[in-house]
């Protein structure tokens, strides 16, 4: 798409103003996914390759972790966009160094198989499981913070801590594009944890703080503890 068609789509669609405060998003579902149909096919399959990259919540239990990893890797080599792939990756070490935390957390060793997660740096971790923060304190500050939420079962200020580092680095990035297709992605990532928060249940948050982990333990959820499996 021509770079006036981006501008056309984003000047439509409702600001985001910020995350905690938000009570509602600012646009539903259905009103956006009709703002982006503006987008050309190529667009709209990359922004659902994307969001399906980013989204597990929709994946049974039972999905193999090796075919999931290969499929990321081959959506990413799609994208074109070395800003999304960096922003994947990002995203994606998250994931794995949420994982590796919970498993240090609940007394297990770092994981043997050659490629135990997604993202680019499960083999570092594995070199640095002994630090308390992976050795990455420096690239991801929040991971202290993360520790002292596993120990303390805090699951609704672990949530809101995470949300919080995703918003952050979206709004970093937004700050480099303005009127692309990397814009609407970020718009509809920003999008999406808003609704995440707006919905956010109190009750739940325990569950899906644990539907998280698990996605991201993949198969080595099954090796922890059981008392650490409620």
């Amino acid at each position: 798409m021509a770079e006036n068609a981006y501008y056309t789509l984003l000047t439509s669609l409702p600001h985001i103003d910020s995350l905690f405060s938000s009570k509602i998003t600012p646009i539903s579902r259905f009103q956006l996914d009709k703002r982006l149909s503006m987008l050309n096919t190529a667009d709209q399959q990359r922004l659902v390759t994307i969001e399906n990259l980013l989204h597990w919540d929709h994946l049974g239990d039972d999905v193999d972790e090796t075919v999931l990893i290969r499929q990321a890797e081959r959506a990413r080599a799609t994208l074109g966009s070395q800003a999304l792939n960096d922003l994947i990756d990002w995203r994606l070490d998250m994931r794995t160094i949420i994982a590796a935390l919970r498993r240090k957390h609940a007394g297990q060793q770092a994981p043997t198989v050659p490629k135990w997660s997604y993202g680019t740096r499960y083999e570092y971790i594995r070199n640095h499981w002994n630090s308390p923060t992976l050795g990455l304190g420096s690239a991801f500050p929040w991971i202290p913070k993360v520790n002292e939420c596993l120990r303390n079962g805090e699951c609704v200020a672990l949530e809101k801590i995470l949300l919080q580092a995703v918003w952050e680095h979206l709004n970093h990035l937004a700050m480099k594009h303005h009127h692309d297709f990397e814009a609407v992605v970020i718009y509809v990532l920003r999008w999406n944890l808003v609704a995440r928060w707006t919905a956010y249940d109190t009750d739940k948050a325990r569950v899906r703080f644990r539907n998280l982990i698990e996605n991201s333990l993949g198969d080595f959820k099954d090796q922890l503890p059981a008392s650490n499996r409620t």
